[in-house]
């Protein structure tokens, strides 16, 4: 079954902008030489190998820090107040976060001067929301400037009533196949994290076990955290998908059996819980694991100034080394990178790469409205 989606884009036009996630390899010139007019990859690393101490061009500026979400709680805000404190200790820079929404976050780096003065931070969801058709072409990746990666939050995941018995998505599968009357349905988001890792799901099952099993998992579309739980807890629905932070209270021993949860089917893995990942549990794409962690980065405008780039690059790398920034991040079941991982051209591949990936799995996915129960 290979529909695209065509109802599920007006869907996502005001679903994807609320959560989640990424990149095209496409043959792109580097930021740190196409930008500001040329500058070269010497001159650039040059300036940035004076950074650190509280040293950088920024030092006693202002610098503003956008986020594609509007909440002050979520992950999106926590990573980037997060780096942003540490950054502005690197650089010396004053550094505050404003949670503008992605819209507006993204009109930002159409508009700001490339000076390193606003940045944008988020996740998966700066390309998505293209793919989805839920923002213009305009907004695309080419037309700004990919910086270093942040970080990861691995630790979205489904969940089940404990009372099923199901602690990976194996035991859901097996369900299906031994209940061949029986139908599982997913609670999930149209064109968010959830709605990715449901299809990859989906098309998994699938591609293994045929459409006599794939044709009973079924979609429940729509709803916040608070409101996916409480279906879970009226049995309105078999599995649910959230974040372990607002699933990981229900786990715990004491809970009453209506609402013991048990979760599954991360997106990554999630240091310091007892989970399974997808990827994990066998699930793949493409013949390859499915791993879709949400990977958080900063953004700049197309005309960024290479120099400061290269400051911005040198400080993430000496702040992902920080031995208190690795603990603060799983403090917060996040993941921090190497200083390998953060350098802005392996960043602006791994962003290009996963926005070609989530294309792919976009155009292979059925619409929801063949799936919704």
């Amino acid at each position: 079954m290979k529909k695209t989606f065509k109802k599920v884009i007006a869907v996502a036009a005001s679903a994807a902008m609320v959560f989640s996630m990424a990149g095209c390899g496409g043959k792109t010139e580097s930021a740190a030489t196409t930008a500001a007019g040329g500058q070269s990859e010497t001159a650039a690393a040059d300036a940035g190998a004076n950074v650190g101490g509280g040293n950088s061009s920024l030092k006693g500026q202002n610098v503003r820090v956008v986020i594609g979400s509007t909440s002050t709680s979520g992950d999106s805000y926590m990573i980037a107040d997060l780096v942003t404190r540490y950054l502005s200790k690197e650089m010396g820079f004053n550094g505050k976060v404003d949670a503008i929404g992605n819209a507006a976050a993204l009109d930002e780096m159409q508009n700001a001067k490339g000076d390193g003065k606003t940045v944008m931070m988020f996740h998966d969801m700066t390309f998505l929301s293209v793919l989805f058709g839920s923002v213009d072409e305009q907004y695309s990746l080419e037309n700004m400037t990919v910086g270093p990666r942040i970080g990861q939050n691995p630790g979205a995941c489904f969940g089940a009533a404990a009372e099923k018995g199901w602690n990976n998505l194996s035991d859901v599968t097996k369900y299906l196949q031994d209940n061949p009357d029986a139908t599982v349905s997913f609670n999930i988001e149209s064109g968010a994290t959830s709605h990715l890792a449901f299809v990859a799901y989906y098309l998994y099952i699938q591609d293994t076990y045929g459409d006599d099993v794939a044709s009973r998992i079924k979609a429940i579309v729509g709803g916040t955290t608070a409101e996916k739980l409480q279906r879970l807890w009226d049995r309105n629905a078999d599995v649910i998908y959230g974040d372990t932070s607002s699933f990981e209270q229900y786990t715990q021993d004491g809970v009453e059996d209506q609402l013991k949860m048990t979760m599954f089917g991360s997106c990554g893995e999630v240091k310091g819980l007892a989970i399974d990942s997808m990827a994990k549990d066998g699930v793949t794409f493409n013949g390859e694991p499915f791993e879709f962690a949400k990977d958080f980065c900063m953004y700049f405008p197309k005309d960024m100034d290479a120099n400061v780039l290269a400051e911005y690059e040198a400080a993430m790398k000496k702040v992902t080394e920080d031995p208190e920034f690795v603990a603060d991040m799983e403090k917060l079941y996040y993941n921090a990178l190497t200083a390998d991982e953060v350098g802005v051209e392996a960043s602006k591949e791994f962003i290009y790469n996963k926005r070609d990936m989530c294309k792919d799995l976009i155009e292979k996915a059925p619409s929801l409205d063949t799936l919704t129960q």
